[in-house]
């Protein structure tokens, strides 16, 4: 036995079929997350993070959205299932009458491969919740990865859109 620990067992590799099946029964009220058959890839993940709209002084209206999606490639020759990941922010302000009118808008996305994200967040206004939120990748990651592995699949996270898209 090596000195840094056990051996994994060696699993025998589910069809691919069978692997989306598994992949898709993820999709629980428990998770974050909601996996789907997509005409890019084989599937696509998607958890909403926030999406909240509220007003400031001056009918200055704003919006904030954040969200993560992820496409994964199941590639039937070499056993793999490639993810690659995505999180997007976008911010807008609209003033009204009194603000002088205007608009701001401002979007920021991060594709590729993401080691670790973890984010906390939220808005209050006299005591009141405006929003909040809670977000960590690896609630999204972990399960999909865990579920690939156990059916003798490779996990491979991957730079780029289209090494995980048709």
């Amino acid at each position: 036995m090596p000195f840094w620990g056990k051996k994994k067992p060696k699993v025998t590799s589910v069809e691919k079929a069978e692997l989306s099946r598994k992949l898709l029964a993820l999709n629980k009220p428990s998770n974050p997350f909601e996996i789907k058959r997509s005409d890019e890839t084989d599937l696509v993940v998607k958890q909403r993070i926030v999406e909240a709209e509220w007003r400031e002084r001056g009918m200055t209206k704003k919006e904030l959205k954040k969200g993560y999606k992820a496409w994964l490639l199941l590639d039937e020759k070499t056993n793999e299932a490639r993810y690659s990941e995505e999180m997007a922010t976008e911010q807008k302000t609209k003033r009204g009458p009194f603000g002088l009118g205007g608009i701001s808008h401002q979007k920021t996305t991060f594709r590729g491969r993401m080691f670790s994200a973890k984010e906390k967040g939220g808005r209050y206004r006299g005591g009141q919740k405006i929003y909040e939120y809670d977000f960590d990748v690896k609630k999204v990651r972990e399960p999909i990865k865990r579920a690939v592995e156990e059916s003798g699949w490779q996990f491979k996270q991957v730079m780029r859109k289209a090494s995980a898209t048709y």
